[in-house]
């Protein structure tokens, strides 16, 4: 009994001491075709102006719009000249290192934000 309080002990010190440790942080190495820190955010703020109008437009007519939004995507991949594969291994890259895929987030809600002020002066 009393062994077992002990591996008790010890594998719960040994839990919260790795718990408490700094993590190794592997740099991941970007793919040949990545794309570009300032175009991914320009992809990104294209995805999100589409996901507000598939949003809008499945709230307005209660109908499933799966179909369209990834018709509206692969447009999306087609006007920056980037296939989905290019796109997914360049997501997973940034999203490797959160800092930078924070940076680039605020540079999309900068965008967004820009393009919604405009749009309220008009």
């Amino acid at each position: 009994m009393k062994q077992a309080h002990i591996i008790f002990i010890l594998f719960i010190s040994l839990t919260l001491q790795s718990g408490c440790t700094e993590k190794v942080r592997v740099k991941a190495i970007p793919p040949d075709n990545l794309i570009p820190r300032d175009e991914m955010v320009d992809v990104i703020v294209d995805m999100h102006l589409y996901d507000a109008i598939i949003w809008k437009e499945q709230k307005t007519k209660m109908k499933k719009i799966q179909v369209e939004k990834l018709f509206l995507y692969e447009s999306i991949l087609e006007k920056y000249h980037i296939t989905k594969e290019q796109f997914e291994s360049s997501m997973g890259f940034y999203q490797s290192d959160l800092e930078v895929l924070d940076e680039i987030y605020a540079d999309v809600i900068t965008k967004l934000s820009k393009m919604k002020s405009e749009t309220e002066k008009e």
